[in-house]
């Protein structure tokens, strides 16, 4: 959208995002900015490794911090959009910060460190000068409490929900599928997951498609019932959505604005320790909107009996509120 209005874009992002961004905007000027990339656990203590780990994500947000300082300078930029990325602000030109979590979700133990963690949100987040947030205005808003701050309410602004496919479209499906299980989200825990899915949809006589979410591979092969693929283009993703009558995925915010597009019925597992999924799971179900289940209790015949009860994941998207915030962000520069 910025560069239909005229605007110079330039893509700065590190490992796996870059090489995404990469493909998905060939055209586009690349640079790889440092981040920081947590190890997350097999056993679900998430919280002890973040902990655990703030001293390194700090030295990492100075280090990234410095990195766009230099970029600054070198491309004459104009304004900053930063995707989720804390840490990248400066007083040289204006920044904008896109998030769907102004309130970091805590649970059990964890609430001990949450004025902590609010305050480092906080500290971070002042630096902006806007927030952009990813949800739609109304009456139901898929963030929930998690974009809710009264602190930052002033600067903070829904854009629409942000996605790489679009409900105006139809995508051609040749074949139809039962369930489609996409797996996403960082080691070990994606690998756990695929393992347990895998075993339970042999058991099935249902038509099932697993997309294993590993871009820098080629496995497309059938095991009895089951299809696996590693990878597919972006029309072919869309096409398999269509065609299934029912997804089982993780309920990170990037899959639920994507899947929101298609009102398709969704089952969800979160993973274990973060609280953002385990979270927006529980509000969809208790919203009767997609059932899910904890990953050690899965039950794929459980679940396949029960997720019909529920409306379905679709939200009527509202692009006008991003249009009518990069035009300002334009005018600002």
């Amino acid at each position: 959208m910025i560069e239909k209005k005229g605007g110079n874009v330039i893509i700065a992002a590190d490992n796996s995002p870059l090489d995404f961004l990469k493909q998905h905007f060939p055209k586009i000027t690349t640079i790889k900015l440092s981040g920081y990339s947590p190890n997350y656990p097999s056993n679900g203590s998430m919280a002890f490794v973040m902990i655990k780990s703030l001293p390194e994500m700090i030295r990492e947000a100075k280090k990234a911090k410095k990195e766009l300082q230099i970029i600054i300078d070198k491309f004459s930029v104009d304004a900053v959009i930063s995707d989720n990325r804390y840490e990248l602000s400066t007083l040289k030109i204006p920044t904008v910060f896109i998030t769907h979590q102004l309130n970091i979700q805590t649970s059990g133990w964890q609430t001990i460190g949450k004025p902590i963690i609010n305050k480092l949100v906080n500290h971070y987040v002042s630096k902006f000068n806007e927030v952009w947030i990813p949800d739609v205005v109304g009456n139901f808003q898929l963030s929930g409490r998690l974009s809710i701050s009264n602190k930052f309410k002033n600067k903070s602004y829904k854009i629409g929900l942000l996605s790489r496919f679009s409900s105006k479209r139809n995508y051609n499906f040749t074949d139809n599928i039962d369930i489609l299980i996409i797996l996403s989200g960082p080691e070990p825990q994606r690998s756990i997951l695929e393992k347990i899915l895998l075993s339970q949809a042999l058991k099935s006589e249902l038509k099932i498609t697993i997309l294993l979410a590993k871009p820098g591979e080629n496995i497309n092969k059938k095991v009895d019932n089951v299809t696996i693929i590693s990878h597919l283009p972006d029309d072919e993703f869309a096409a398999v959505i269509q065609s299934a009558k029912v997804i089982v995925s993780r309920p990170g915010y990037s899959t639920l604005m994507d899947l929101s597009v298609f009102n398709k019925k969704a089952i969800f597992i979160p993973t274990p320790g973060q609280t953002e999924q385990e979270y927006l799971a529980k509000r969809l179900l208790e919203k009767g909107i997609a059932f899910s289940q904890s990953q050690n209790k899965f039950d794929l015949s459980e679940s396949l009996l029960r997720y019909d009860k529920f409306k379905g994941l679709y939200i009527s998207n509202m692009p006008y509120l991003l249009e009518a915030r990069i035009d300002k962000l334009l005018n600002s520069c």
